[in-house]
């Protein structure tokens, strides 16, 4: 796990969104999420990102509900293995 607040995260972000035009800033938001989530920053940490930047939080939004719908897939198939 990667020990990072919410604090460091925001002034990652801060720093480089103004990098990306505006009609690539939630597709970068979201790599930047997915790329968190990679290294092992906390969850909770994550989620209090979003109340910074409205990308980020629909970012996380994405991220989380793709993550608990490939889990409930899982979770299916396992269900019909047997």
């Amino acid at each position: 796990m990667v020990d990072m607040t919410h604090e460091d995260i925001e002034r990652l972000w801060n720093s480089v969104v103004h990098y990306f035009p505006e009609r690539q800033k939630q597709d970068a938001a979201i790599d930047f999420v997915k790329c968190l989530d990679d290294i092992g920053v906390e969850h909770d940490e994550i989620k209090a990102i979003g109340e910074f930047d409205p990308k980020l939080e629909e970012a996380i939004n994405t991220v989380y509900d793709e993550q608990e719908e490939e889990d409930n897939n899982v979770d299916i198939e396992r269900y019909e293995d047997h």
